[in-house]
């Protein structure tokens, strides 16, 4: 694709989307950040970094695109996932579930990744100033907290560092980003994504990569800026699309499963004699009238979940996977 915008500070679409733009993340877990995962493909492999750090994990979902990126560029990185992983205000309160969770996803990372669980402050400590190249805010979206957690982690960033904020668009609940975002994009190079609930993307570093500048500097030029927000805004529905008919999938697979279960039951149970000759496993017959609505129900059910499916949506942009 070859789109030019038309103005002074004008930016081609092709400095700003690439192959890994394209691909489907590898693990589908519940998130606000799913329209993301194009965009977060792309700035791994255009800022190249050594040290990515997250704070805000929860299910793990922007975290794992991230170390996806990593693996299949094949960057000599090292990326930290920072939570306690037991909620905020925000995200809700939650058991050891979720961490568990997190720690398994986790295990095909495991060379380069590593999950530190602890608040953000005092995790902070264990990082060595000018040392991270990627830094993802999504921790509790306060005001105090959101500059708390900037303000803290700004010296950690190195000269290529770049920030990440996400829930820039979101202004109601107590979310503070947004005020936040509006006071360090008057300092700092910048670029926003409205979808997904917003995704603000901040040039700490004077010495980002070209691809990365190129991306800032579209922020001066409205039509180059609409190009990248919608090619983006396309790809990310097309992933959230991919994610809702992968999440039907399992359901239809679980159903399916329960009804071959209880079709074997109710076979077993017709094709025993002693069924029908002997008064004792008479009761077996009203088991098998109760399997035989249960497996008419849940035929309906399955049958229901995968009418209302329907096709996927041709991508605006094919997968390259």
């Amino acid at each position: 694709m070859n789109l030019q915008a038309c103005d002074q500070s004008s930016v081609s679409l092709n400095s700003c989307i690439s192959q890994s733009s394209y691909w489907l993340p590898d693990v589908m877990t519940a998130s606000g950040w799913v329209e993301h995962a194009p965009f977060g493909f792309w700035i791994t492999g255009a800022l190249r970094p050594r040290s990515i750090v997250e704070l805000g994990v929860h299910h793990g979902f922007s975290y794992f695109v991230l170390c996806q990126a990593v693996q299949r560029l094949r960057l000599d990185a090292r990326c930290f996932a920072i939570d306690s992983w037991v909620g905020d205000e925000h995200a809700g309160f939650y058991g050891d579930d979720v961490y568990d969770a997190v720690c398994s996803h986790n295990r095909r990372y495991d060379s380069f990744s590593r999950l530190i669980r602890s608040d953000f402050s005092d995790a902070c400590g264990q990082f060595a100033d000018g040392s991270i190249d990627l830094l993802h805010i999504d921790g509790c979206h306060s005001y105090e907290a959101v500059r708390q957690d900037f303000e803290s982690w700004l010296p950690k960033l190195s000269k290529r560092g770049v920030a990440l904020f996400h829930d820039t668009a979101e202004h109601d609940n107590g979310f503070g980003v947004y005020q936040v975002w509006e006071k360090l994009r008057s300092r700092y190079p910048h670029f926003e994504f409205m979808h997904g609930h917003g995704l603000g993307i901040l040039g700490v570093g004077d010495d980002v990569p070209a691809d990365v500048h190129q991306l800032f500097q579209a922020s001066g030029s409205v039509a180059s800026a609409q190009l990248i927000r919608t090619a983006y805004e396309r790809l990310g529905a097309f992933v959230a699309n991919a994610q809702r008919l992968a999440g039907q999938s399992i359901e239809i697979g679980k159903l399916t499963q329960q009804v071959r279960q209880l079709e074997a039951v109710k076979a077993s149970y017709e094709a025993s004699t002693s069924w029908r000759l002997t008064a004792p496993l008479r009761a077996t017959a009203r088991l098998v009238k109760s399997a035989n609505g249960a497996v008419g129900d849940l035929r309906n059910t399955l049958n229901d979940v995968a009418s209302t499916s329907g096709e996927a949506p041709e991508p605006v942009y094919r997968s390259q996977r």
